[in-house]
């Protein structure tokens, strides 16, 4: 019973520290889960979005999927930045270099991709001629 009950403590503590480091419901649509494609004069990129489409979502470290993957791949390309490669989980690396671009555009470097970060992220935009690196 001790056991179950310290189990049942640590599991409880762990996920209060995510839920305390989580932003504001209000902050953001959801969660990143898919990636979405995005047009603009030619050129076409494809950014982490809700799985209602919504580019207003948040990814923290444990976070995983295409939406990270995309994300990785921006601070890879457009900024030279080690994310650990595009594995599309968000660990260590990649909130690392998250926090870089954040204090590099001073914003607070919480580590966590939401809404202010997105707006500062450049995206590697692709067309038939050519890439460049550019904010939605």
């Amino acid at each position: 019973m001790k056991r179950t009950l310290a189990v049942l403590t640590t599991l409880a503590a762990a996920a209060g520290g995510i839920l305390a480091t989580a932003p504001a419901a209000a902050a953001a649509d959801g969660y990143c889960t898919v990636s979405k494609s995005v047009s603009r004069g030619g050129y076409w990129t494809a950014v982490p979005a809700t799985s209602g489409g919504s580019t207003s979502c948040v990814m923290g470290r444990g976070s995983s999927g295409p939406a990270v993957g995309e994300l990785q791949l921006a601070l890879a390309i457009c900024y030279g930045m080690d994310t650990g490669g595009s594995d599309s989980i968000y660990g260590a690396k990649t909130e690392a270099a998250v926090r870089s671009l954040q204090s590099a555009t001073g914003q607070t470097a919480d580590g966590i991709y939401g809404p202010n970060t997105r707006n500062v992220v450049e995206w590697r935009w692709y067309t038939t001629i050519g890439a460049k690196c550019d904010r939605l």
